[in-house]
């Protein structure tokens, strides 16, 4: 893992704090990334962290995570296929069904 800093930098005008990491372009340049967004920070200070905010594997484990993890498409469209249909008892799967033999000439 890079090594992280918290740095306060300048968002909306305002003074905010983020952690960041400091990296090296292959061209030498230098750049700081927020890591959880992808954005690039310009700071005005920056501390590094250190092994104090250590957090092991089962406290981690414990709580809620900012994002939620994202399920695939399929993984969406799937669940909402498999939810009986509320229009004359059929299946939202017996829907689609139907519609995609009808796309495919067979009924």
């Amino acid at each position: 893992m890079e090594e992280l800093f918290l740095i306060a930098h300048k968002v909306r005008g305002e003074v905010a704090f983020d952690v960041a990491q400091r990296l090296t372009l292959g061209c030498g340049r230098g750049v700081w990334l927020i890591p959880t967004s992808g954005h690039q920070a310009w700071p005005l200070r920056w501390m590094r962290l250190d092994e104090s905010l250590a957090v092991g594997a089962e406290e981690l484990a414990g709580v809620p995570d900012h994002y939620p993890p994202k399920q695939s498409l399929l993984a969406r469209v799937l669940a909402r296929v498999r939810r009986p249909s509320q229009r004359k008892g059929r299946s939202v799967v017996d829907a689609m069904d139907h519609l995609l033999e009808r796309s495919l000439g067979e009924g």
